[in-house]
């Protein structure tokens, strides 16, 4: 059984989390939002943006033809302050598309690429396989597809989160429910691939864990690889935990904020995190030991290894589907869905790691079904990107340029 270890937070703590919150006010804060046309063709969904080593950033998703019943997947490189025209990775009539389980692609330094993506493997619901695929030549030509696990049960296999390491190597983990044929539980499970696509590395990093929130990975700056998602313990708690890996050691879990959410179901809203030097930033989503829906930040100043307590960040009804990014050292922009006044928005703002934040940005207006998705961010030298589904007769891939000052 996993150990998990729990952050103590300290009166002196709350003390300086309360000031922040009520008494300064960052003066690095959301300049301005300019819309920014992608080159998807409609319908299509599922966006995930990544950075690139030499500050630009790579939009992709996922283009349907409802008429043949294929997905295919695209991706464009953002350029002089705009996005290339559309390449294509992938292409099936049997690939699991969902909602919260969406596509990633990650990029190293010599331009190598790795992404992910979602395949049948039964006629169930959710059988379906982590279907990777690598290209050494930026994109120009991408290897066959292959699996970073080999369990061959008909079970879900999804939520990746794939990072570039300094050796050349991608890391990749997701949920595993290898364990669910014998009615276990959800696993978090994790591995390394080298530039020819062979496995490296191997790990079960949690063997209890929510069944579907998405999961986030990140490298601070002391090297270590760090993983967040949502717990699971045998009381049906479903709180954030985090596990590293440093000096070739991963930790146990450690939960991130102790918030007591008892749910006997999956929430389908997994945590965010972001690293710059010595700093973390996680967000995520949660409703408590109180029931009262809430978006949430915590830093850590120690490269992960704790966290300090959480700031509230949203301003209305969340719904949740968060994402973080470092602007600089000490502040964080957040982004999340909320309601206010009966009206869904996909809103933003800035929060120093001392607990100050910015006023709260209105990116676009949205609605609060699945089919909006969740927005992703990705920063450049240009400013952040924030790309989101588009919900109407035919959807579309839609994203902005936010600068801030």
């Amino acid at each position: 059984m996993k150990q998990k270890q729990f952050i103590t937070i300290s009166l002196v703590a709350l003390m300086l989390f309360a000031a922040g919150c009520t008494e300064k006010t960052l003066s690095i804060k959301i300049a301005g939002i300019t819309p920014i046309a992608t080159p998807a063709s409609a319908p299509a969904g599922e966006p995930n943006i990544c950075t690139t080593p030499e500050g630009g950033a790579l939009l992709s998703w996922v283009e349907k033809d409802t008429t043949n019943k294929i997905s295919t997947l695209k991706y464009s490189n953002w350029q002089n302050n705009s996005w290339s025209e559309a390449k294509t990775i992938a292409q099936g009539s049997d690939w699991f598309v969902n909602w919260a389980d969406f596509p990633a692609v990650a990029v190293q330094e010599n331009g190598r690429l790795l992404a992910s993506w979602l395949v049948k493997s039964a006629a169930a619901t959710y059988a379906y396989d982590v279907t990777l695929a690598y290209s050494n030549d930026g994109g120009k030509i991408w290897s066959e597809p292959f699996s970073p696990h080999d369990d061959k049960t008909p079970t879900e296999h999804g939520f990746v989160s794939m990072q570039p390491l300094s050796n050349g190597n991608f890391a990749v983990s997701w949920l595993d429910g290898r364990e669910m044929v014998e009615d276990g539980p959800m696993t978090l499970r994790f591995a390394t691939f080298n530039a020819a696509g062979e496995v490296t590395n191997q790990a079960l990093l949690d063997n209890r864990v929510c069944d579907c929130c998405q999961t986030s990975m990140t490298i601070a700056g002391d090297g270590s690889l760090l993983v967040a998602y949502r717990d699971r313990s045998e009381e049906e708690i479903r709180d954030m935990s985090i596990v590293r890996f440093a000096d070739s050691v991963w930790s146990n879990p450690v939960s991130i904020s102790n918030d007591g959410w008892l749910i006997a179901g999956c929430p389908v809203n997994g945590p965010a995190l972001s690293a710059s030097k010595s700093q973390v930033a996680a967000s995520w989503f949660t409703m408590g030991a109180d029931s009262k829906a809430r978006v949430l930040c915590a830093f850590s100043n120690d490269f992960g290894k704790s966290f300090n307590s959480p700031i509230r960040i949203d301003t209305g009804e969340p719904l949740g589907r968060v994402d973080i990014i470092f602007i600089n050292e000490n502040i964080a922009l957040v982004s999340w869905l909320e309601t206010v006044e009966n009206k869904t928005r996909i809103a933003a703002r800035t929060v120093g790691s001392d607990g100050t934040l910015s006023e709260v940005v209105t990116v676009a207006e949205t609605l609060p079904s699945r089919s909006s998705g969740f927005a992703r961010m990705g920063i450049t030298s240009d400013g952040v990107i924030i790309a989101w589904t588009d919900v109407g007769d035919s959807p579309v891939v839609k994203s902005s340029l936010i600068s801030i000052h």
